[in-house]
This record gives structure tokens, C-alpha cells and sequence, in this order.
């Protein structure tokens, strides 16, 4: 009996403590706690799981790659420890960092977090930092210009979680501010309290903000409609999508773009037929509720949660304005901030909506497998996904999950696209970039080029000396042989040419009358592959151009008559037979 009254006895002082905490005035968080409604998610939604294949890159070498814009072969990603990244190839590379020095991801604030970013049409890349505000980037200088700064209120408000943007073609800029409440390293405050998220248009002109929509919960994700009659921004909190009418009628007004959402939804990027994909960072249906949302219509409950964060952070905060230490601000930053809500969601299979223009779900895509994804971009015939939390970066054939959107692409593609492929191999040998005109070259090809190169070299550093070029009489058919065989590799557009010009540069070790000879034994045996029907016509062209500057003397109609029978192999055997006959004629010079 003592035992059970203990038991009673803490569970009423608890629960007197916490009512305290709930109602007694002037403790903070003094932010806005009051009971809203949203339409909960449609837990009835088929999903489409055709995720088989999946491409793992950079494990280990990113962290949180938010989201995704790519420009002329290269993509771009920001990631925790403030860095926008550079991916080419199979190499990462810092571009720039708005923050400052920091000692680790716990002191993100100092750092700076890069979340959404986007090219214009000029190949200025634009970045929003979630502490520092929105950056124009000159990826070629690496030069950046603050346009917006953070600390500065806009419409009486400052913002504080500077998220996710897009940019119309006359330079405007529609950004979000997820919340004017809390700071992103104390984001699971923001998703408690009421809403206070921002829809935002940057001037360009003018160079001034504007606030379109407010009290937003948690505004994150926004783009443009193709038109720009329109602009949609995700409220991850309350599961829905909302637009702004730009033009029309309607222009000014905003309406429910699609609600009710089986999910939470992050960012939004273009389908590339005039829809959108929205990425569901979190799944929600029957079986894996979402808590923070079953907490909406509690509003008592969420100030006491709010309450009671705030002070288990207190003697943190304290002991970290007394005596700075690492423990202390590793305690604070994993208290407040959204890795919170990841722990008590312990399911958070994540799911990708395909919707068209007017909030009609088209297809889903569901990744069981796969969490946290944030992001789902279209690049060179892949969807790349991105996550403010996966250590590495996830690729998939854009066939395999949406093969409707990878047959029915758009011909009118950005031209960085078609430009881009392949921008990306899989090869043995890494920083290798294979353009994408480029042909193939086998193994034992390079090789024998790479010995012609040396032999054509030596044989330029011998010709100073007559008596070294005596010696390397013995030699000389070696060489001519492996040019020719490395000749026959390459394009046949310039294989006869090159083939007369290496022979020249090896016959340069014998004396300058013999190599005018072997000179016009090429030229004359080129000329005798014009007189054949089944010569190729480059061959013909080079022919004939050799034709008027030299005469036929009576060794090339020699060199004609046994040259008839390789006339008709096709091209790399003719070639081979060309340099068999400018040996012979070598030799016999030499003797």
C-alpha cells in the first residue's frame, strides 16, 4: 500500500506541476496557442510502389541535401554546415557558405543552413538560408550578394526560417518564411504553436518585399505555374497546398489548391509537362498517425508541451551563457529542433505526389524503403531525392517510377538539359567526364595511341642528329607500324591525313631525301585508293587533294599495282595496308 500511495503521490504533484506550467501567465514561450482545425489526411489514397532500383551517391560525404537546381551539366545542393555544393560527375564541391566558421552541425544558427535554391534565366543561382536570407550566387566567380537580409522585419515581422523560393521571368521572387515564432533550431516549437508562416514576394524592381499570405502553418515548399498565373505553397503542418491567383480575375484571392493530403508535403518541383511533384516527407494513413496534428484541436496541450521544452532548456541556456561548452550546446540544439519530430514519428515512409495544374492527384509513388525525402527533382532522366537529414543522396530512373512522365517528356526541355547527358557515368576510373558526342574508344586503342604519341616524340628529338637518325633506321618500321595500327582507331574522316603525317614525322631520322621520297610513295599510294570505286569518300577527298601537288612516278604505279586487293577491305583494313606498303617503300630506300 505505501509503495501504490507513492506512486499517486508523484503523479499529483506532476500533474499539478504541469497545470501550473499550462495556465500561470508570463512563462515562455509568449507566442499564440489557440485551437484551429484542418482537414485530416485521406487515409483511403492507393499508392503506386515501383521504387526496385535505387542509386545511393555520396554516402557519407553530405548531409541533409535539401533540395536540388541544376545549370549548364552541373546540379546544386545545400547541406548542413552551410555549404551550397557543386555535383559533377562523380565529385562534390563546395561553391559557397553565407555563415561563419562553426565547430559543428550543433551550432547551426552560426553556421547557416542553405535550404531552397533556383537558377533564373541568366544562370544566377538564387539561395535561401534559413538564418541568413536569400543570396544571388555567381557560380563561376563565387561572388554573392545578400538581396535579403534576415535580420531586417518585414511587415513588422522578422522572418526566421527563411525556406523554400521560386523565380518568375521578370526577376520577382516568391519565397516562404516558415515561421516569424521560433528560429529553425527550434523548429518543433513552430509546429506546435499556432501558424505564423509566410508567403513573400521579393520585388525585383523595387527591390521591397511584399507579404501575400499569412498565418501559414509551417510555409515551406512554393513554385510558379508555368503561365505564372498562379503560385502554390505547401503547408507541412496542416497536410494542405494553397494558391495564390497572380492573374485574372481571381488575381489577389487565395483558395484551397488540394488538402486533406495523405501526408506531410515538403517541397514542390515541376513535373516538366506543366504539373508538379510534391514530395510527403512523412506518410500518414490509419495505421501511422501523425501526433503533431492529433495535437491541433489541444491547445492546452500544446502550451504545456511548449512550456515544458522551454524549461528543460533554461539551465542549459544558463550554464551556456555562464560557461560555453560543447555538451550544453549539443543539448540545446537536439531539444528544439526537428529531429525531435522525427523521433517520435518512428515510421516515416515518405511518398511523392505526381499532380496536375489543378490539384488532381495524377500518380503516387510510394517508397517504403525510403524516408524523409523532402525533395523530388527531374534531372537527365532521373528523379533525384533529396532529404534534411539522409547522409547521402538517392537516384532513381525516372522510367522505373513515373515511365509515363519519362515517355511523354516535353521535347522543349531548358537547354542546360540537353546539353547535360550523360553528365553522370559509372566508370572504373573516377573525374573521367565522356561528353556526350564522344566516341568510343577501347582499352588496347588508347594504348596504342598512347605508344604512337611516344614514338612520334622520340622521333622528333632525334632529328638533330644525322647519326642518331643512322641508328634508328632499325627501328623506324616499329614505329610506323604501331601509328598505323593506332591510326585505324580514330574517325575515318581524318585517318588517311594523319596516317601521311605520322610516317613523315618517323621518316624525319632518315635523310631529308629519303623522307621526300617516302613522302610521295604515301601520296601516291592515297592516290591510287581514288582510282577504286569502294574507297571511302573522305579517303577520296584526301586523295585528291595530293593528287594536284605531286607526280606519278613509276614506284608508285608499282605501289598501285599491289595496293588493288586492299581496296576493297573496308576502311581501318585499308589503312593498315597503306602503312604495310610506306614500310616496304622505307626499306628500300634505306638500302
Amino acid at each position: 500500500m505505501g509503495y501504490l500511495k507513492s506512486i499517486g503521490t508523484v503523479i499529483i504533484y506532476i500533474g499539478f506541476f504541469l497545470t501550473v506550467i499550462t495556465f500561470l501567465p508570463g512563462i515562455p514561450p509568449e507566442v499564440e496557442i489557440s485551437e484551429y482545425s484542418i482537414k485530416y489526411p485521406n487515409t483511403q489514397t492507393e499508392f503506386k510502389s515501383r521504387l526496385e532500383e535505387i542509386q545511393i551517391l555520396f554516402s557519407g560525404e553530405v548531409n541533409g541535401p535539401e533540395d536540388f537546381a541544376s545549370f549548364n551539366g552541373k546540379i546544386y545542393t545545400g547541406i548542413h554546415g552551410g555549404y551550397v555544393v557543386q555535383i559533377e560527375e562523380n565529385l562534390i564541391k563546395p561553391l559557397v557558405k553565407f555563415g561563419q566558421k562553426c565547430d559543428g552541425l550543433w551550432q547551426e544558427e552560426k553556421c547557416g543552413r542553405p535550404l531552397g535554391l533556383k537558377f533564373n534565366d541568366k544562370g544566377e543561382l538564387f539561395v535561401n538560408d534559413a538564418y541568413y536570407g536569400i543570396f544571388k550566387v555567381n557560380i563561376n566567380t563565387r561572388e554573392y550578394i545578400n538581396i535579403v537580409n534576415s535580420s531586417e522585419p518585414i511587415d513588422g515581422k522578422i522572418p526566421k526560417i527563411v525556406n523554400s523560393l521560386d523565380i518568375a521571368k521578370n526577376g520577382d521572387i516568391y519565397w516562404t518564411d516558415s515561421s516569424t515564432d521560433f528560429y529553425l533550431y527550434d523548429g518543433m516549437y513552430s509546429v506546435l504553436a499556432n501558424p505564423s508562416g509566410r508567403l513573400i514576394r521579393y520585388n525585383a524592381a523595387t527591390r521591397k518585399n511584399e507579404v501575400l499570405l499569412k498565418n501559414l502553418g509551417f510555409a515551406n515548399g512554393v513554385i510558379l505555374s508555368d503561365d505564372e498565373s498562379f503560385v502554390i505553397v505547401s503547408e507541412s503542418s496542416n497536410s494542405r497546398i494553397i494558391k495564390y491567383n497572380l492573374k485574372g480575375s481571381k488575381a489577389g484571392q487565395q483558395e484551397i489548391f488540394a488538402e486533406g493530403l495523405p501526408g506531410v508535403p515538403d517541397n514542390i518541383n515541376s513535373d516538366k509537362q506543366g504539373g508538379f511533384l510534391v514530395s510527403l516527407i512523412i506518410l500518414i494513413d490509419s495505421n501511422n498517425p501523425y501526433l503533431i496534428q492529433s495535437l491541433i484541436p489541444h491547445p492546452y496541450i500544446r502550451k504545456m508541451l511548449l512550456r515544458l521544452f522551454y524549461l528543460i532548456e533554461a539551465p542549459f541556456k544558463l550554464l551556456q551563457d555562464i560557461y560555453p561548452n560543447y555538451y550544453s550546446e549539443r543539448v540545446l540544439h537536439a531539444l528544439g529542433s526537428l529531429n525531435v519530430a522525427k523521433c517520435i514519428q518512428p515510421n516515416r515512409t515518405s511518398v511523392i505526389l505526381r499532380m496536375d495544374k489543378t490539384g488532381k492527384i495524377l500518380d503516387t509513388l510510394l517508397m517504403k524503403n525510403v524516408s524523409d525525402i523532402s525533395s523530388a527533382y527531374i534531372y537527365n532522366g532521373y528523379l533525384w531525392l533529396g532529404s534534411p537529414w539522409n547522409e547521402y543522396i538517392i537516384r532513381v530512373s525516372l522510367k522505373q517510377v513515373f515511365p509515363d512522365l519519362a515517355d511523354n517528356m516535353k521535347s522543349s526541355d531548358t537547354k542546360e538539359e540537353k546539353q547535360e547527358k550523360p553528365f553522370l557515368t559509372v566508370s572504373a576510373t573516377p573525374n573521367v567526364k565522356i561528353e556526350a558526342k564522344s566516341k568510343k574508344v577501347t582499352a588496347k586503342q588508347e594504348e596504342v595511341i598512347k605508344s604512337s604519341l611516344k614514338s612520334t616524340i622520340k622521333a622528333q628529338t632525334i632529328q638533330k642528329s644525322n647519326s642518331d637518325a643512322t641508328i634508328s633506321k632499325s627501328t623506324t618500321p616499329k614505329s610506323t607500324n604501331q601509328q598505323s595500327s593506332s591510326v585505324s582507331s580514330k574517325t575515318s574522316s581524318s585517318s588517311s591525313s594523319k596516317t601521311s603525317k605520322e610516317v613523315m614525322k618517323d621518316n624525319l631520322k632518315i635523310e631529308k631525301d629519303d623522307s621526300k621520297e617516302i613522302k610521295k610513295d604515301n601520296f601516291n599510294s592515297q592516290i591510287k585508293s581514288e582510282t577504286s570505286k569502294k574507297v571511302p569518300n573522305e579517303i577520296k577527298k584526301d586523295n585528291s587533294k595530293s593528287q594536284t601537288k605531286h607526280e606519278i612516278s613509276n614506284k608508285n604505279n608499282e605501289a598501285k599495282m599491289k595496293s588493288n586487293q586492299p581496296v576493297k577491305k573496308d576502311i581501318h583494313e585499308t589503312q593498315f595496308e597503306k602503312s604495310k606498303l610506306v614500310k616496304k617503300d622505307d626499306n628500300s630506300n634505306k638500302k
